[in-house]
């Protein structure tokens, strides 16, 4: 684990960050209706008095995020199983949100008739198996990122999730984020007219241990994908090339022992003509780097960074900020996390669009590989030239 539960998160507390929230609900349900497009709805899924039965595979870090917005903060859902290799976990997590049956073997959850839809928020090597378990049995699906491990077994997974006509959204939770959705509702109102450039940076605040590395499929996959969604929930169009630039310049066992990079910048082209850059690196001095600017012909949407007071100190030697950006991403984007639960039960239960899909999902997954071949080939790649 690389960061531990808080439930804090936000850069205001108490009423006023109430208050915030709630002029920024608006702006997020119409960033979400934005985001759906054209996806089509399905049948809504509920019991007999309108609430939407949930199980959780993976009682970790996102899955007791997951686990408390159902528990506390979204009324027309209710989980009621929870499974997890390590079954003290599962008991625990079941206990602290008041879940029914707790255990070990995911397909507990599977076979369960009265529950609609899963949380899928185990180890990325099971994703797959799991979505096309749960595919089978019609339940709706929202799995953490990726969809799977290969671009082939991807294009398995929508086949079955297609085939059976079920529900999967990908929680890609930077769309949730209010600064994300009212950067986007700015974009669709025409606020920056065409759009021309952007520029994503995105940096932890310092980088894994070697073993992660080894396990994460690279910087590319496992950092910086959120950004290349982002880019096209941003862009609102198709990535069609590729060109990335990468070092080993903060931990040198992160490349030898590895065979990774920690910095990175990848400039991305899409259809409509606009081209950016993804500045990513596993080590920010300053804390948790999460900026965004996109320009345009009209005009230009940037934020910042998200702190944990608004306060400043002055004093003689300068004026600054108190406070460090908010650590690491459980804090930085714990709204979103809660959001883009709240947003798949609405969408289940009232048949609406889904806010992201299986499609969204895979096509990350070709920007993530096109960058990584373009860095070891040294050249730009066609997003074209992907192939499973």
């Amino acid at each position: 684990s690389r960061a531990c539960i808080s439930m804090g998160g936000g850069c205001v507390k108490g009423e006023t960050r109430r208050m915030v929230m709630m002029s920024l609900s608006g702006v997020r349900s119409a960033a979400l209706r934005a985001a759906a497009g054209t996806r089509r709805g399905f049948a809504a899924m509920t019991t007999s008095k309108g609430v939407l039965n949930v199980g959780i595979i993976g009682a970790g870090r996102i899955g007791q995020v997951h686990a408390e917005t159902l528990a506390f903060r979204c009324p027309q859902a209710k989980a009621v199983r929870i499974v997890d290799y390590f079954e003290d976990v599962a008991k625990n997590t079941a206990e602290k949100f008041g879940i029914a049956h707790a255990s070990t073997d995911y397909m507990d959850i599977i076979n369960d008739d009265s529950i609609h839809a899963v949380w899928i928020c185990s180890p990325s090597s099971l994703h797959a198996e799991q979505i096309i378990a749960a595919a089978k049995k019609k339940k709706a699906i929202f799995c953490e990122k990726p969809m799977a491990t290969s671009l082939k077994e991807v294009d398995t997974v929508l086949e079955v999730v297609k085939g059976e006509g079920v529900p999967l959204m990908m929680a890609f939770q930077r769309r949730f984020d209010p600064n994300f959705a009212r950067a986007r509702q700015a974009i669709d109102d025409g606020a920056v007219g065409d759009p021309l450039t952007f520029h994503l940076t995105s940096r932890d605040p310092a980088p894994p241990p070697v073993d992660y590395v080894l396990k994460s499929g690279g910087l590319h996959n496992d950092m910086a994908v959120h950004d290349f969604d982002i880019a096209r929930f941003m862009m609102k169009s198709e990535c069609t090339r590729v060109t990335a630039l990468g070092a080993c310049r903060i931990n040198p066992e992160i490349g030898t022992k590895g065979g990774d990079i920690d910095t990175a910048l990848t400039v991305l082209e899409f259809e409509n003509g606009a081209f950016g850059t993804v500045d990513n690196c596993r080590q920010s001095p300053q804390g948790y780097d999460q900026r965004v600017e996109v320009f345009g012909t009209k005009g230009q949407v940037s934020f910042g960074n998200n702190y944990p007071s608004i306060v400043d100190i002055s004093d003689g030697a300068s004026v600054r900020r108190a406070d460090l950006p908010l650590n690491f991403f459980m804090d930085r984007y714990m709204d979103a996390y809660r959001n883009e639960t709240i947003a798949f039960v609405n969408a289940i239960t009232s048949n609406s669009p889904l806010p992201t899909s299986g499609d969204d999902g895979r096509a990350a997954m070709v920007i993530s590989l096109a960058a990584k071949k373009s860095l070891l080939e040294k050249r730009p790649v066609e997003t074209a030239e992907i192939k499973a």
